[in-house]
């Protein structure tokens, strides 16, 4: 008997551990921004976050927030012309 609920606590632990996923990084949301903008809009609907979903969140926004500030700052060190005298 005791083998029988010590096996099953085993199986619930191993299938617990095999859900996570980790959050990704701010790199990665710079590479693909549709899906960091896609991650935004879901943290927004998301009413509690766990550790990895508020970094994954975070990381996704930083890296929108980076990419929106680059397009509309005219003198970002990515623009090559910022500094020419016209």
């Amino acid at each position: 008997m005791k083998n029988i609920i010590f096996g099953a606590m085993a199986v619930m632990i191993l299938l617990c551990g095999c859900n996570k996923q980790e959050a990704k990084t701010k790199e990665y949301y710079d590479q693909h921004l549709e899906e960091a903008q896609a991650r935004v809009g879901e943290c927004k609907k998301l009413e509690k976050f766990n550790e990895t979903q508020q970094l994954d969140c975070q990381n996704a926004n930083e890296a929108v927030l980076d990419n929106k500030a680059n397009r509309t700052n005219p003198y970002s060190k990515s623009n090559p012309n910022a500094l020419k005298i016209r």
